[in-house]
């Protein structure tokens, strides 16, 4: 007998009209058969019966039950995956459309749970659902209101923000031009003083000195007529009248014109009576020249004369005169000199007092201004700062440091008349003090966040609270199912026991029945639906039900688990859809970012990429990646296919680091493409052994790095260069923003130096070009050298020609800067003769010999030019007098100005030089010469300088003339003479001590 099993599993139409049930078949075709028979069927029957319902059971109440149960869960995900989004927004636009959305979800999971209740009936594990919902709307409806005040406060504190940058920008704008208006105040009022106490100090110098010199003149006409009446008493012959009696005259003349312009003047000298006696020894009816002159005519010719007693009574008496004079003259002198003194001793007790009145105004008031401004500046920091912190413990320190700021203000602004500054300064203060200020919005914002997060953790724990309670009734509902398909199976199988026994016990009789019907039409079809059931309930969905075309209890029970498969069949495909959903959007979203991204197993297979991974990777395409390929053969293909760089030539060692990186916990690496691209790759192992990678494109930023670092050397080399330009301290000054290269000067006491080669044109015309410029350059570079050494600022070089100046931009003190000046020169000097010895043997004939002008004094020093092109420099006076000292100056000296001289006296050996009348300056200029420091003077000196109360020595041998030694010979020998005179002459007191 042939058993044929249809395989189609779609339902196929009954035929229409009555047909027999299997008992009504059954009993037509066994009614011949004994009891027991019919007791077999009904065993078969009621087992049929009991698989029907059991069917039906399944099909009508779990599987309803686990798809609600599967739609909590899903709509339980969904809030608890909605939540977090309110966390996330950024408006309240924004959050008013996840607000609505999260309701929506809420509602509908509302009428789950109602559904619920239908199915389930009023259990406990349905009451905790019911429970857990709505502590999760209630928890819900905590987390939107949070979030909607951390909103509002956040939109506060972004206007506060804006208003803080505002009025900070206003602050700063109406600070400024009060600063600069202070700082112009206090400097002009402070060059006015300057000028005012100049002109009054230039006039009493002019007047002083006018006197001074009118004195020292007529003093030294006095020393030259004495000078002139001693030669007569000494005259020898009558040849030496005629001279000596001209210089008298034009002496008498100019003694007279003296006293005459005294005597109109307020006041007469006291030595002008005494000087006139000194003249009434030349003029008179018994004045030295006649009597000189009769001596001489009484003389035979060829002896020599003999002094008369009446000549040596008038040479004494003219000695005893000329003393007297100079007694009184010297202390007339002394007199002027003290009262000079007085009047400038007076005028700077009286500058002194003005000027630092102004300094202490102007400095106050200059304080008060930048003292706001910062306070200002840190006010407004302090609450930029607060309004960005995480944590409100982090508020309370700004407030403290805020609160000591605006008390610092607040008393700044007593002082100050400006009503807008004032006003615009409170309202900076008003941001951090008054109402609904920065602190209060902020400690209310990050009040609500807390808030926030803590809700969406409740509401969090609730859902997974939820998820348990709803895995629960899943648990239930296919519990119930199981036991049901176990009760099933447990009467299919004692039916069938039954029936064999049944078989066995009528087989005589019922076996022609059993084999031409029950076997093919009752009991195969309910063993091959029974094998469905089986595989139905062991998973698979895809079993096919036969026997569904039949209209009898076989066919209702096959139809009956076909609905039952295609409710899980439903389910199952909704459950992928959704899976398939959340892949696609995944993807979706991995594919959309602008970085490569990919994620390895933790076999190290590729499980998902986007499309800028593969670009990335392999650019034209040579190899398509594809999803569960290694990491390493991926490398592999990428390395040898030459798309790395950094792999050419060595692509095993390559791969061999790509791969130890690879297998890091976290790793960043940057790698070189084959295009010139650079890509930045972060790697990091999920808990699972995953690796997740994202792969940006950092060419540009590259790139730029690049153009960065060679406008830095460009930069470097620029200013290497400029170096070469300028002084060291101007250089560093501009380079560190001291100087701003602002056209600025100021007063400042500095000592200028002056150089130039003798002869230099000369030597120009002496020598080639190249030879000039070559030993030029390297004068100028030792002489450069020597300056810095000593901390000297180089102005400019004009052509041989070198302008340095010491005391600005950094000075050590006007007596430090002038003997470092004086140091340096002597250098200089010493340094030249060195080079001489080294230029000889080049070829140059005539050594350099050069001429050094030194001066100390006031100058204006700082930026001069315009806009486009300006100098560092400094003129004035005293740069002038710098360069007519030098221009002045004995070849290879070094001439300093009398200021200089008196700050480097006790370091350097100083001569003095004759006063010198020069361009420019309406009184004679003392001048000195540097000599050598005075820890290396030797013993014997060419240069003597001695001074004390009644003597000053100053000589020079090395300088003087055979002529100039014997007249100082001779005038040395007659002081000494003088002195031995007056010490014999002078009596003798016991009491006296020795000096």
């Amino acid at each position: 007998m042939t058993d044929t099993t249809p395989t189609d599993t779609t339902p196929t139409e009954k035929p229409a009209g009555p047909s027999l049930r299997i008992n009504g078949k059954l009993l037509l075709s066994l009614s011949f058969l004994a009891a027991m028979s019919v007791v077999a069927g009904i065993i078969a029957w009621y087992s049929f019966d009991y698989v029907s319902k059991s069917t039906e059971l399944i099909a009508h109440q779990s599987l309803p039950e686990i798809e609600t149960a599967m739609q909590l869960a899903q709509k339980s995900a969904e809030i608890s995956s909605s939540a977090p989004d309110l966390m996330a927004n950024l408006s309240l636009d924004d959050h008013k459309n996840s607000v609505s959305d999260l309701n929506r979800r809420a509602f509908e999971l509302s009428a789950l749970m109602e559904k619920s209740r239908e199915l389930y009936g009023s259990t406990e594990n349905v009451e905790n659902l019911l429970k857990i919902e709505q502590q999760l709307v209630k928890s819900l409806d905590t987390l939107k209101s949070a979030v909607e005040a951390k909103l509002s406060k956040r939109e506060a504190r972004n206007a506060a923000t804006d208003q803080l940058s505002r009025l900070h920008e206003a602050f700063l704008l109406k600070m400024e031009p009060m600063i600069d208006d202070a700082v112009f105040d206090f400097v002009m009022q402070g060059e006015w003083l300057s000028a005012k106490s100049n002109v009054y100090t230039t006039d009493l110098v002019e007047n002083s000195t006018r006197k001074v010199s009118e004195f020292l003149e007529f003093g030294d006409r006095i020393d030259d007529l004495e000078g002139v009446l001693s030669e007569v008493i000494l005259a020898s012959d009558l040849d030496s009248f005629g001279p000596l009696q001209t210089r008298y005259n034009t002496l008498e003349t100019e003694i007279e014109e003296n006293v005459a312009n005294w005597a109109a003047q307020a006041g007469q000298p006291a030595f002008v009576e005494l000087a006139q006696d000194i003249l009434d020894f030349g003029r008179g009816l018994d004045n030295i020249f006649i009597l000189k002159e009769q001596e001489l005519w009484q003389t035979p010719p060829g002896q020599s004369t003999t002094l008369s007693p009446r000549l040596v009574q008038k040479g004494n008496l003219l000695r005893l005169a000329h003393e007297s004079f100079h007694t009184v003259y010297s202390q007339a002198v002394v007199d002027v000199v003290e009262n000079l003194e007085t009047r400038f001793q007076d005028e700077a007790r009286q500058s002194g007092a003005e000027l630092g009145k102004l300094i202490l105004d102007g400095a106050n008031n200059l304080h008060i201004l930048l003292s706001l401004r910062a306070e200002g500046n840190l006010v407004a920091s302090i609450l930029g700062e607060m309004s960005n912190v995480p944590d409100v413990a982090n508020i309370e320190p700004f407030a403290d440091r805020f609160e000591a700021s605006e008390a610092r203000i607040r008393d700044m602004l007593a002082g100050l008349a400006t009503d807008d500054m004032q006003n615009i300064t409170l309202s900076l203060l008003a941001l951090g003090s008054g109402d609904n200020n920065l602190f209060d919005i902020h400690r209310a914002e990050l009040d609500s966040s807390g808030r926030a997060a803590v809700a969406l953790r409740e509401s969090r724990a609730l859902s997974d609270s939820l998820q348990t309670e709803v895995a629960k009734l899943v648990a239930g509902a296919r519990e119930r199912g199981g036991i049901a398909e176990s009760n099933s199976e447990q009467v299919i199988e004692l039916g069938k026991y039954l029936l064999v026994l049944v078989a066995i016990a009528s087989l005589s009789t019922a076996l022609l029945v059993m084999f031409l019907y029950i076997r093919p039409r009752i009991i195969r079809p309910l063993e091959n639906i029974t094998d469905a059931m089986t595989q139905l309930a062991a998973g698979d969905t895809g079993v096919k039900i036969p026997w569904r075309e039949r209209n009898d209890e076989v066919g209702d029970m096959a139809n009956a688990l076909a609905v039952f498969r295609d409710t899980a069949i439903e389910i199952q495909e909704s459950n992928h859809r959704e899976i398939e959903e959340g892949r696609r959007r995944l993807i979706n979203a991995i594919e959309n970012i602008s970085e490569g991204f990919s994620l390895y197993d933790s076999n190290d297979k590729l499980v998902v990429c986007n499309s800028v991974y593969r670009d990335l990777f392999f650019p034209k395409k040579i190899i398509e990646t594809e999803i569960g390929k290694s990491f390493e053969d991926i490398m592999r293909r990428a390395a040898t296919q030459g798309l790395v760089q950094d792999a050419w030539e060595r692509e095993d060692e390559w791969l061999r680091e790509r791969l130890k990186n690879h297998r890091k916990r976290l790793s960043t690496e940057m790698q070189r493409r084959a295009d010139d691209r650079w890509i930045l790759i972060n790697e990091r192992k999920t808990e699972d052994g995953s690796t997740v990678a994202v792969y940006s494109d950092i060419t540009q930023i590259k790139q730029q790095e690049q153009a960065i670092s060679e406008q830095s050397r460009a930069l470097e080399r620029l200013s290497n260069q400029l170096a070469k330009y300028l002084s060291p301290q101007v250089y560093a000054s501009i380079f560190e923003g001291r100087n701003r290269g602002d056209i600025t000067s100021r007063r400042k006491k500095l000592t200028v130096f002056f150089s130039d080669i003798v002869g230099f044109t000369e030597i120009t015309e002496r020598m080639e070009a190249e030879d000039l410029t070559r030993i030029l350059n390297q004068y100028l570079t030792e002489m450069s050298e020597i300056a810095l050494v000593h901390g000297a600022t180089i102005d400019k070089f004009v052509g041989d020609a070198i302008v340095i100046f010491f005391g600005d931009p950094e000075s050590k003190g006007v007596k430090q800067d002038a003997i470092a000046c004086v140091r340096m020169a002597l250098a200089m000097r010493e340094r030249l003769a060195e080079l001489n010895d080294v230029w000889f043997d080049i070829g140059l004939e005539r050594p350099l010999q050069c001429r050094m002008g030194i001066n100390t004094g006031y100058c204006t020093v700082g930026n001069f030019g315009s806009s486009e092109r300006m100098d560092y420099t400094a003129i004035g006076n005293g740069v002038n007098l710098a360069s007519r000292l030098e221009s002045t100056a004995n070849t290879g000296e070094i001439q300093i100005s009398h200021e200089t001289y008196v700050n480097v006296k006790d370091v350097i050996l100083c001569g003095k030089r004759e006063e010198i009348t020069v361009k420019g300056f309406r009184f004679p200029v003392n001048t000195y010469a540097a000599l050598q420091e005075l820890d290396h003077v030797p013993e014997t000196l060419d240069v003597i300088q001695e001074e004390n109360e009644n003597l000053k020595l100053d000589i020079n041998l090395k300088e003087m003339s055979p002529a100039d030694r014997r007249k100082t010979e001779a005038l040395l020998q007659k002081v000494l003479s003088r002195i031995s005179t007056e010490a014999q002459e002078a009596p003798t007191d016991p009491d006296a001590k020795d000096d």
